[in-house]
């Protein structure tokens, strides 16, 4: 009995050994799974000098998004964008958004902008050329709607308007100012 007992802790302890050097790897190593909260926010795409152009059914512009910089995220399937441009094209006329930064949603359809935003509506025969300036404004692209929840500066020909949160309709051309709403109105000269 004494001699089986011999043999045996050879391999005893051989196996202790390598039952430790598993536990080890594993405690400094950590789980070889990725647990879906703990996902990596990395890009899986980075593209500079970037533009989209987004066609009607009859081969016409509608919108053209461009960057300095566009990062694709896979884990949400999100969009970021430096130095964003956005011209949204139409009869009326176009409207044009800059800014710093910005985000757009998979589907293009809806767009962030963050960081020194500019939009700018071309002027026309009926209305002077209007900058609206804001820290953020969200675009709906398909529903003509432009909004933001910060202070907004309006200037429309010698006309001022200032407020925080609004909301822009392009198809109407109306604007609504929620709060601390004030301004400066030039009435046009008459001849």
């Amino acid at each position: 009995m004494k001699s089986r007992a011999v043999h045996l802790l050879p391999i005893v302890l051989m196996l202790l050994l390598a039952a430790l050097t598993l536990w080890l790897r594993q405690a400094i190593e950590g789980p070889t799974f990725l647990d879906p909260g703990t996902r990596r926010h990395d890009p899986d795409a980075i593209i500079d000098n970037f533009t989209i152009t987004r066609m009607n059914e009859k081969g016409i512009p509608q919108y053209r998004l461009s960057a300095k910089r566009m990062f694709h995220f896979a884990d949400d399937d999100s969009t970021e964008l430096i130095a964003p441009h956005f011209v949204k094209r139409s009869e009326g006329s176009d409207v044009t958004v800059t800014s710093e930064r910005g985000r757009v949603t998979r589907d293009y359809e809806e767009a962030f902008f963050h960081g020194n935003v500019e939009m700018v509506r071309v002027g026309t025969r009926e209305a002077p050329e209007m900058k609206v300036r804001s820290e953020y404004l969200h675009v709906l692209s398909k529903k003509d709607l432009i909004l933001s929840d910060r202070l907004v500066t309006i200037r429309e020909g010698s006309s001022t308007i200032s407020g925080t949160g609004m909301e822009y309709n392009r198809r109407t051309r109306q604007f609504s100012l929620y709060a601390r709403v004030k301004g400066s109105f030039d009435a046009p000269k008459k001849h």
